[in-house]
């Protein structure tokens, strides 16, 4: 870390609030003097991360992850540690001075497959501007896609499959590349481009590297796929990707929206009317992953998509699964029954700004749609649909919109909800949640591990007591204990004291890391060096020692036949029995 120094990383810690820090990431909510959240690194749906304002960390209860304002940008960003303090330090304005001589990038080994792609899409808007792409340019035209968006969005157009071929060849690329990226296939020794004769749009990850494509057909032949897409490759995860969420993110944080569209001609369709912040999933049934991506601009979300049958059917898929993640969203009232781009080019652009204003809540939406997924005169139905109802105006409205929308289903079905609304249980989460829950609830800590941590936390207010334990007993039983440990003794040997920031600067493993800050959150209630504390946890630690070397004994009593042997086991076994009751008498004491 030479290129950045001690000082700077403390000082930049201790002028970033983490609070002002993660509140540009994830949505917080104050509880007293701290602060809550949902976890965006595992599937949370309740709020299960602790945000500290005076020791200034933060710590997941559910997934155990936990850290510094530093290590949360680095984790959310998927950046190394000193990339992340850079980050932070702009963030604050902070005046960096690096020296970067030292600094090597990290290799992304799919930068082949990036390069590669992004020479296609060189040669894909050669190919639109030449003579080969003048139909395509006057279809760009008649849809009012001018040169502008033409460059923003990369778009381009694939010739015939020998073409491409030929130019991916003539660039070097080998075939296994190639194959890698989806761009070519083979066939009975045949060599041919996927795409051939489409209007092309290239398809970037969260980061901006290019991915992939989607493809639109340049006639009306019912036979050929109207759109295709990248196949599924090293790079191209279609569930893991959204349309412009690179160039839409700082657009979204900046009008405080992200307007989400089935497809990658919606999107094009609100930049034809200058709004820059909307995006695609690639497809309507959207993922866990792309709603993570979703949560992570911390705006809120409008859901525009199309106003037909199918396109209903997506916004219902996805309010359920949004609702379960806790994503701020409302949904856009398309009564039209056409999507953004037949919006924009058959009743304009006034027209397409006005519709995203015209916003309803779930539950609002959920009146319109449900009544015609069920048979209101039918009993069971009307039982069904109103427990759906309830169950979504529980999770997401207000006291007086239950007060309203309970009168309306009294009106519809007959049952009135008003009278047991306020003896409602929560609802139960999802099973799979329930799952992710279970896994990741840290085990009960036995003695020993308790008193190692005692003793680690001792460590850490007192070089003293890193003396004293090294002298007395020497190795810590946990692995990641252990691993702490060694940092520290690193520590004492330049400095008197540990310096936090600092030592958490140096922590790569997560799981050490994550210790460190659960002891950070001091629950031991000892504030210092406290010598009958550490002298305690110290005693438990030998007497788990004892304990087990006994139990050691124990078993080997049982499987030994000599009786010779059995009196030498038992007769060392009884030295460590008087030693453990030494122990237990010092503690009563």
């Amino acid at each position: 870390m030479s290129w950045i120094s001690e000082d700077d990383i403390k000082a930049i810690r201790q002028q970033a609030d983490i609070v002002d820090v993660m509140s540009r990431y994830i949505t917080l909510e104050k509880k007293g003097k701290d602060y809550k959240a949902i976890c965006p690194f595992h599937d949370d749906h309740d709020p299960s991360l602790s945000i500290s304002t005076d020791k200034q960390i933060f710590k997941c209860f559910v997934c155990g992850t936990g850290g510094n304002v530093f290590t949360f940008v680095q984790k959310i960003e998927n950046i190394s540690f000193l990339e992340a303090v850079c980050k932070v330090a702009e963030l604050i304005h902070y005046p960096l001075h690096m020296d970067t001589s030292q600094f090597q990038p990290k290799v992304d080994q799919n930068q082949p497959l990036y390069d590669c792609i992004q020479s296609y899409i060189r040669f894909l808007t050669y190919e639109l501007h030449s003579e080969n792409g003048e139909s395509v340019k006057r279809y760009l035209s008649q849809r009012k896609i001018n040169e502008d968006i033409i460059k923003r969005f990369e778009i381009g157009y694939a010739p015939e499959s020998s073409r491409s071929v030929k130019y991916l060849k003539a660039k070097g690329f080998n075939e296994q590349i190639l194959t890698d990226t989806g761009l070519i296939r083979t066939h009975d020794l045949d060599t041919y481009a996927v795409f051939d004769n489409r209007l092309m749009i290239p398809i970037h990850d969260e980061n901006g590297n290019p991915v992939g494509f989607t493809a639109r057909r340049l006639n009306e032949d019912k036979d050929v796929a109207k759109y295709i897409n990248t196949s599924e490759t090293k790079i191209y995860h279609k569930g893991h990707l959204i349309f412009n969420y690179h160039r839409a993110k700082e657009f979204a944080k900046k009008n405080k929206r992200c307007i989400l569209v089935e497809g990658a001609m919606d999107v094009i369709a609100f930049e034809k009317a200058d709004i820059h912040e909307s995006i695609a999933c690639l497809g309507t049934a959207c993922t866990k992953e792309q709603i993570t991506l979703l949560k992570r601009l911390n705006v809120p979300l409008v859901v525009c998509y199309d106003g037909d049958r199918a396109g209903k059917a997506a916004t219902y898929k996805f309010g359920k699964l949004a609702v379960d993640y806790g994503l701020n969203f409302s949904i856009v009232k398309n009564t039209t029954g056409k999507d953004p781009d037949e919006i924009f080019n058959e009743l304009g652009k006034d027209e397409l700004y006005l519709s995203v204003h015209k916003t309803v809540s779930f539950v609002e939406f959920l009146f319109d749609y449900l009544p015609n997924q069920y048979d209101l005169d039918n009993y069971e139905d009307k039982k069904k649909f109103t427990s759906e109802m309830q169950s979504f105006i529980e999770r997401t409205c207000t006291d007086f919109e239950k007060a309203d929308y309970y009168s309306r289903i009294r009106d519809l079905t007959g049952f009135d909800l008003s009278l047991q609304s306020e003896n409602i249980p929560a609802p139960k989460k999802e099973s799979r949640n329930n799952a992710a829950v279970v896994r990741n609830i840290e085990p009960l800590k036995n003695g020993r591990t308790l008193a190692e941590h005692g003793v680690l936390w001792m460590i850490l207010n007192s070089k003293l007591a890193a003396d004293q334990f090294k002298d007395q007993i020497g190795f810590f039983q946990d692995p990641v204990c252990e691993e702490l440990s060694l940092y520290c003794y690193d520590m004492y040997r330049n400095m008197d004291h540990i310096d936090f920031d600092v030592l958490m600067s140096y922590i790569e493993k997560e799981d050490v890391r994550n210790l460190l800050v659960s002891l950070m959150e001091n629950p031991f209630h000892v504030d210092g060096y406290n010598e009958d504390f550490f002298n305690d946890s110290l005693m438990k630690i030998k007497e788990c020692t004892l304990q087990d070397q006994i139990d050691n004994l124990n078993d080997q009593i049982k499987n030994v036949q000599d009786p010779m042997l059995k009196i030498s086991l038992a007769s060392k076994k009884q030295v460590l029995i008087i030693q453990r009751n030494e122990i237990l008498h010092r503690k009563e004491g």
